[in-house]
């Protein structure tokens, strides 16, 4: 039960208290202490790598100051990988009855990705990943009603904080996720215009006069509200107001999960959340097609503080944070995270220390002197210690020194060879505790001069990134599908006419409808989509494994006169040739092939449609002609068999003329005669009649 009673919380409603913030801002005070770590690494990047006792310590000893930094060109090495196969979003339909669903929401998250930047947050939120070992992307609506509706930024790591009880890389299982922002008082006001009194006398510094709590305030009673909450919030003053010149606030958006028992929709393997105003789902209960499941779960809410002062606290549609996490590794105790610079802090210091000491090596002087070596009226130690260090020195020795030898000026190179020997032993350390070889960084020093050996170290460097490429995956795909929870979320109304396509493939679809029958129809909010990931056909590596394809299909067809120029036309198209586009139209012209944009589906359609019914008209004449044969072959059966049987009768008219009484010898014979004359004459087809003659 949520205690709600708290006198110091001006807003009302249920929601999260201001006992409850006081409480979570506790907590991120104890959380590990990972941040000064990870500026660290963000220092190194960005060739901040001399701290105050290094500095101290080259001007005691005299040693030159040298700092060589090798950590950005190795990470910038692995980033540029992340702009070359950067990944898109594709809405996929679980079935072809919500494909037009998909495909509507395929054309928006194509224009959110262009419109809104997203590939700029994402890509900031992977360079803070590997950098330091964590980014943030916040997806939400845009305040700004001349802007575009969605926003999707990256989000400074020192600005988020999280439930460090959170196993999960992605952070789902948090119980809650709070981002601390300064903001400027008139812009606050601005954007809450109806907590403007709140604003201006909750964050006023000195006494407020009658006028002005007559001016700015309702009631007595509010007034007093503020300002007991603003005395007895538990946080100093100088953490949440900033009173100088330029007045700000300090913002607290709270996103955290509220328990609570759910009912679902149980369809096979999905789970909605089951509406009893949805006609769809109410007729999947009924016909038993779905059950309903109840159980706990939770609810993810929204609370936003202006220092103490909850301005509001609404509940969210969606299942996830807006807030989304780009982790590179994380620690097993406590899940702190770390990004590839983290141990390369090490190398990248004994770099810079041997190089200096190098340095100083090369210039640094020996003086062995004896105390009557110089002239004391033209020069002493003081002017030998100057001196020595230039290439000009001049000396001015004692004639009557006791040793001749009393000055030797000597350079100490022994150990010239050890320190550049450990000082290149450290250099490559840092490219290979990140795993990364010198063949992604455009750099062969491994020896390797064959195409498929710098592939294969390419290969070996992206598979070292192999748990980093996932969880930013991961997090890209989270990006989207965050993107495409605000979509349907404005995508609800009934009969909503939707234009997609371009050219002749431009269509409307009708999202929330009916059909004749009363069967819901491309509705979105119950459609089963999902967001995947695919190759961008604008990214270079995409366009080269595209080259490749086409080149080997070319080989595989030789110089078949259809499909070559369709080949080559695509090879055209796809390279950076310039005019290429203009070459292959030309070459589509001159053997008659139509440009693939002329070309729509149904086209295709028409022609399979048109091949499929040549076929079955020649399978119908083949099956025809099979059947005149078999006819034929009966027929002549048929004729055979009557000849046969004509011919046994004959044989059997004889036998019994035979048998009859003899009858004189001319008759007898001419009777013989006239039987075998008959029986050798050939068979009569049936239709004809009459005698043939002996």
């Amino acid at each position: 039960m949520l205690d709600n009673t708290d006198s110091r919380d001006l807003a009302k409603s249920d929601g999260m208290p201001l006992w409850e913030l006081e409480r979570l801002l506790q907590d991120m005070d104890n959380e590990p202490q990972w941040r000064r770590e990870a500026d660290k690494c963000a220092d190194y990047y960005d060739h901040k790598q001399a701290d105050a006792e290094r500095v101290q310590r080259s001007i005691d000893l005299g040693e030159p100051l040298s700092i060589t930094n090798l950590i950005q060109r190795t990470i910038n090495g692995a980033l540029g990988q992340e702009a070359k196969s950067r990944l898109n979003w594709k809405a996929e339909a679980d079935s072809g009855a919500f494909a037009e669903v998909a495909a509507v929401l395929n054309e928006r998250l194509h224009e959110t990705q262009r419109e809104a930047e997203t590939d700029k947050a994402v890509s900031d939120a992977y360079s803070s990943q590997l950098r330091t070992g964590i980014g943030w992307v916040e997806v939400s609506r845009s305040p700004d009603p001349l802007a575009y509706p969605y926003r999707v930024t990256a989000v400074h790591r020192n600005e988020v904080w999280w439930d460090w009880r959170a196993r999960e890389s992605d952070k789902s299982d948090a119980r809650w996720v709070v981002r601390q922002k300064w903001v400027d008082l008139d812009e606050a006001v601005t954007a809450f215009p109806q907590f403007r009194e709140v604003l201006e006398i909750g964050c006023h510094t000195g006494p407020i006069t009658d006028a002005m709590a007559r001016t700015l305030l309702t009631s007595e009673g509010q007034f007093e509200s503020i300002y007991h909450t603003r005395r007895s919030f538990s946080r100093v003053e100088e953490e949440w107001l900033d009173n100088s010149l330029r007045k700000r606030v300090r913002f607290y958006s709270v996103y955290y999960k509220r328990p609570k028992v759910e009912v679902a929709l149980a369809l096979g393997t999905r789970r909605v959340k089951f509406n009893p105003k949805n006609p769809l789902h109410i007729t999947l209960v009924q016909s038993k097609a779905a059950k309903l499941i109840k159980g706990p779960s939770a609810e993810i809410r929204h609370a936003m503080f202006a220092g103490p002062y909850r301005l509001f606290d609404v509940a969210l549609k969606g299942r996830r944070f807006p807030l989304i996490p780009f982790v590179c590794y994380s620690c097993d105790d406590d899940q702190s995270p770390y990004g590839l610079v983290h141990g390369m802090i090490g190398p990248q210091d004994e770099f810079n220390e041997r190089r200096s000491r190098l340095l100083w090596l090369l210039k640094a002087k020996q003086v062995f002197v004896d105390d009557d070596a110089l002239a004391e009226n033209y020069n002493n130690f003081v002017d030998l210690a100057r001196e020595v260090m230039r290439p000009d020195a001049m000396f001015v020795l004692n004639a009557n020194r006791r040793n001749p030898q009393g000055l030797r000026v000597e350079n100490n190179m022994g150990l010239q060879k050890e320190q550049a020997d450990v000082m290149m032993n450290a250099q490559q350390l840092i490219q290979d505790v990140p795993g990364i070889y010198n063949a992604l960084l455009g750099n062969g020093r491994e020896g390797a001069t064959s195409g498929v050996a710098l592939n294969n170290l390419v290969e070996q460097s992206t598979t070292s990134l192999g748990e980093t490429s996932d969880n930013y995956r991961t997090s890209r795909r989270a990006v989207g599908e965050a993107v495409v929870e605000l979509m349907i979320e404005d995508l609800t109304d009934p009969d909503l006419p939707m234009e997609i396509g371009t050219g002749k493939k431009k269509r409307t679809v009708i999202l929330n409808t009916f059909n004749e029958r009363g069967i819901p129809v491309n509705h979105v909010e119950d459609a089963a989509v999902r967001v995947a990931l695919g190759d961008i056909p604008t990214t270079a590596a995409f366009k080269a494994q595209q080259q490749i394809n086409l080149a080997n299909m070319a080989g595989q067809v030789g110089n078949d006169p259809i499909s070559k120029p369709i080949i080559v036309a695509a090879m055209l198209e796809a390279s950076d040739i310039e005019h290429g586009a203009i070459y292959a139209r030309w070459i589509r012209q001159q053997v008659g092939i139509p440009e693939p944009t002329e070309i729509e589906d149904d086209d295709f359609v028409q022609m399979e449609q048109a091949k499929q019914q040549g076929m079955a008209q020649q399978q119908q004449i083949q099956q025809a002609a099979a059947v005149a044969e078999v006819k034929d072959k009966e027929a002549g059966a048929a004729q055979k068999q009557s000849a046969a049987e004509l011919n046994q009768a004959k044989v059997i008219e004889i036998g019994a003329r035979l048998a009859q009484p003899q009858q004189p010898a001319n008759d007898e014979d001419a009777l013989i005669n006239d039987a075998m004359a008959e029986a050798r004459q050939p068979p009569q087809r049936q239709g004809l009649s009459g005698n043939v003659a002996a």
